[in-house]
């Protein structure tokens, strides 16, 4: 129940500061767009600040995470994709985020989202290079996923709803305070019996408004 009750709330956060910053575009688009294309010598990392995502992925299967490092990413059961995710942050260095994944369902059906989660994040902006690793981690709820046969152990590929747990790590690079380019990585922890946890790697653009 606290994991549902803190997902609600990074979601209704986040609609709420989205639907703040938007008004604040669409009362000035032009001083919006000088400073999402054009280089500029402003702080690239504020607060208040509302960004947009939208990335390529691949998950894959993992047994546990302390196996993490020896497990071949490459097999048949992983699934490339893509998304979309919303972060606002309160300052410079601490935000909330949301993301939706979709992925390619060869052999199997399902929900057409792979999953939908919200993460608290802490970023550290590197001086004002436009370079800032950042950490984040949250829960969410999963619709596709992998299982396993209790009876027989087989793995099989479907429709799986259940809460999850993320942690992860990330970069971007902002090449204007507008527009940047990202890179992350997560680990998903299933939460039901028969479940299996899955590695899911994230890169795109990344819009500031």
């Amino acid at each position: 129940m606290r994991l549902t009750k803190i997902i609600t709330v990074t979601i209704a956060a986040t609609l709420i500061t989205t639907a703040a910053r938007a008004v604040h575009v669409w009362e000035d688009p032009g001083a919006w767009s000088t400073a999402t294309f054009s280089y500029s010598t402003a702080p690239k990392y504020v607060g208040n600040e509302l960004s947009l995502d939208l990335f390529g992925s691949y998950w894959a299967p993992e047994r546990r995470l302390r196996d993490l490092f020896d497990t071949d990413i490459k097999g048949d059961r992983g699934r490339w994709g893509g998304g979309v995710g919303l972060n606002y942050f309160f300052t410079p260095f601490f935000g909330i985020g949301g993301d939706a994944n979709f992925s390619d369902h060869r052999g199997f059906g399902g929900p057409a989202a792979d999953y939908l989660i919200g993460n608290g994040i802490v970023r550290l902006p590197i001086a004002n290079t436009g370079v800032a690793p950042y950490v984040f981690g949250g829960g969410g709820r999963q619709f596709n996923g992998l299982f396993r046969d209790p009876e027989t152990g087989d793995v099989f590929a479907g429709a799986r709803y259940e809460w999850v747990a993320d942690l992860g790590v990330g970069i971007e690079f902002r090449v204007t305070p507008g527009l940047g380019i990202f890179t992350d990585g997560r680990y998903i922890w299933h939460t039901r019996d028969g479940g299996i946890d899955r590695l899911a790697l994230r890169a795109g653009l990344r819009v500031a408004f």
